[in-house]
């Protein structure tokens, strides 16, 4: 019986799999055979990354700060009763992400700059995604002992399979697909794929 329960589960993971890959790529600017397209459909479907009023997802799109917070508040669920607070002199009350910004905070998932700043226009830098995620999967302990900001978070997500299909600089600002690709590593490992 174990063997069959096997062989039925392998079958339903590869039926998904097929489905997933057969779906991918619904949006006009996102060809379905680009390495991404599998990642954005995730995403979107999930509603962590969502595409703009023209059903377009812009994939080489630069991803703000202020953006990555959203994001990572989507991609935990934590949408729901949130505050607009004070947090930040150039995140006022009246900014779109004021909201998103301060329950990453509040989760420590985010933080500012040494002079008090959030900079939410600024776009997110590889190092600065990546460790927003690893905290937000809960391995902020294990990239702290690993060595910290930035090194012990890019450790980390190594590691986790997370930084699978990217192949970015510290410094360098990341795309909506380099941040769907990210995400994706995380919900469907690569193992899992296929």
């Amino acid at each position: 019986m174990n063997r069959n329960f096997k062989t039925l589960a392998a079958s339903l993971l590869a039926g998904c799999m097929l489905l997933v890959s057969a779906q991918a790529a619904s949006f006009p600017d996102v060809d379905a055979n680009a390495d991404y397209a599998e990642a954005i459909d995730y995403v979107s479907k999930e509603g962590i990354i969502v595409g703009d009023s023209n059903g377009n997802f812009n994939p080489n799109q630069t991803v703000t700060r202020a953006q990555m917070a959203a994001i990572i508040c989507r991609m935990l669920g934590e949408t729901e009763g949130m505050e607009k607070k004070e947090d930040f002199p150039d995140v006022p009350t009246s900014h779109w992400a004021n909201a998103y910004i301060s329950k990453a905070v509040e989760l420590g998932i985010v933080s500012g700059y040494k002079d008090g700043t959030f900079g939410p226009s600024s776009n997110v830098s590889y190092e600065q995604a990546v460790t927003m995620i690893v905290r937000a999967i809960g391995e902020s302990e294990n990239a702290q002992e690993s060595g910290g900001y930035p090194d012990g978070f890019l450790f980390v997500a190594k590691e986790r399979g997370l930084l699978v299909g990217l192949s970015k600089e510290k410094g360098v600002p990341l795309s909506r697909s380099d941040v769907a690709i990210l995400l994706y590593n995380y919900y469907i490992p690569e193992f899992m794929r296929g």
